[in-house]
């Protein structure tokens, strides 16, 4: 499984991450959402994990983007916010899940899990 994760927060990156790292996902960041479409392909992430919040709600665009340049990538939308209108927004965006910040290890797996079964959205 390889995953991107697209945060503002260098140390949220850092700590999910090694987190991910640990339990054998290989794993890239960035902190440039306008970005993470192309490095989504390049990379051939499975998965990207898109942090937003409240504050910076364009970012939730990214979710589009990434979905429209990078097909294959299933998104995972990290409310950093709580905002439900926010997720409802990437939802309708494309977003595959939503998880809040702080990231439940747990939930976050299973839904790696239910990505990797699925083999991504090739195709589409």
């Amino acid at each position: 499984m390889r995953v991107l994760i697209v945060d503002a927060d260098e140390a949220f990156r850092t700590n999910l991450a090694t987190q991910l790292s640990r339990r054998g996902v290989q794993v890239s960041v960035t902190d440039d959402g306008d970005q993470a479409g192309t490095m989504a392909c390049s990379k051939k992430v499975d998965a990207v994990l898109l942090g937003v919040s409240c504050h910076d709600r364009s970012l939730v665009a990214n979710v589009g983007r990434v979905r429209k340049a990078c097909p294959r990538a299933e998104v995972i939308l990290i409310n950093h916010s709580g905002d439900v209108p926010l997720s409802i927004e990437a939802m309708k965006m494309g977003a595959f899940a939503e998880l809040a910040a702080p990231v439940d290890m747990e939930e976050l797996e299973n839904g790696l899990r239910l990505i990797r079964k699925k083999g991504g959205r090739s195709g589409r």
